[in-house]
């Protein structure tokens, strides 16, 4: 737990204690109160056998120790490292983003680039044994995350990202996919073997002014992959503003407004050279399940990942403690009878008798 929430932890647990403390001792002093109409308190010991106020203490005490380690079993407490084997089971999955500035156009909200990014969030999420790698690309591109089964690390460069992050202007799909391939191809250096069968190549682009032999490098890229094609945007497009660099050293001016539009047509024909899918971005997540179920269509294997070392939740002490506690006070409920039998027996006057 962070500091902040082990604090409160220990407040609202100590706040249910106080008041369960409270609420006993209230239903004590209740069943005393009940006596008290038969006998005076101060002298029930001698004029009822058997009856002690002590032998009933220990049931409070179980009661509260019974409800205090099931508090602690309900904070989850971790300690111990624990190594633990990962396994993956899925195809490897390299995204290639497009982040030239047509993808701040606003026909999907809130713009393209954001959809986009949360389309491969949503595609991880439904993947968490998968490794995920992430190439940024405009005119000209970049590997920004190697393949890698840490999400958290994968999902802070994506929210890094932005169309800020390529100083190159255009949309150079094929520096993409070369890119990827040279990725593909240190991975396949380290296996050993050719592993397209259990690799994916998912492109997200709005195919807005395509540069370089894209489909050529499609076509390539079947040799290491399975590729799969994401159009962001709308064929009727949206107004979105460029900027280009002007005079000397880094001054940017704006220009007019331009009609960004999807070139689904471009986007098609380089999905069909690299063998693999076009699916256009939804409103909605039904793109995520039909390209995660293309994904899924690709050879499965089971190899190890490495080991993660992580603290082992340990709730189940804290639990045989609650338990324990509880079945200790119904013992003491069975017990309680004989207990008093015993004490009267004891306190009973001895007779003598003396024979003549």
């Amino acid at each position: 737990f962070p500091m902040s929430q082990l604090a409160l932890w220990v407040i609202v647990g100590a706040a249910i204690m106080a008041a369960l403390a409270l609420a006993l001792r209230a239903l004590e002093r209740r069943r005393e109160t009940r006596l008290g109409h038969f006998v005076e308190l101060a002298i029930a010991s001698r004029l009822l056998p058997g009856f002690d106020a002590v032998y009933r203490k220990p049931l409070a005490w179980f009661t509260l120790g019974g409800f205090a380690a099931l508090l602690v079993t309900l904070a989850q407490p971790h300690w111990a490292v624990v190594p633990t084997a990962l396994y993956r089971q899925r195809p490897d999955v390299l995204v290639c983003l497009d982040v030239s500035e047509s993808m701040n156009a606003a026909d999907l909200q809130p713009n393209r680039m954001e959809r986009a990014k949360q389309k491969i969030e949503a595609l991880v999420r439904k993947n968490p044994g998968d490794r995920f790698g992430l190439v940024i690309f405009s005119g000209r591109a970049e590997l920004v995350c190697p393949l890698t089964l840490d999400h958290a690390y994968f999902q802070a460069v994506l929210d890094a990202v932005d169309t800020d992050s390529m100083s190159a202007e255009g949309t150079n799909i094929s520096e993409a996919l070369r890119a990827a391939v040279e990725s593909l191809q240190e991975q396949d250096e380290i296996a050993g073997i050719n592993e397209a069968a259990f690799r994916a190549v998912l492109l997200i682009s709005d195919g807005e002014q395509v540069e370089g032999e894209a489909p050529a490098y499609a076509h390539s890229i079947a040799q290491y992959a399975k590729f799969f094609v994401v159009g962001v945007g709308h064929p009727k497009g949206a107004m979105v503003s460029f900027s280009v660099p002007t005079g000397r050293g880094r001054q940017r001016t704006e220009l007019e407004p331009h009609l960004s539009i999807l070139d689904e047509k471009t986007l098609s024909q380089i999905a069909t050279a690299g063998g693999g899918a076009y699916v256009r971005a939804t409103p909605d997540n039904s793109d995520i399940e039909e390209l995660n179920s293309m994904i899924e269509a690709l050879a499965a294997r089971e190899t190890a990942g490495g080991v993660k070392l992580s603290l082992s939740n340990r709730y189940q002490w804290p639990l045989g403690v609650a338990i324990a506690c509880f079945m200790l006070e119904g013992f003491w409920l069975v017990l309680l009878p004989h207990l008093r039998e015993r004490r009267a027996a004891r306190s009973e006057p001895v007779v003598e008798t003396f024979y003549a």
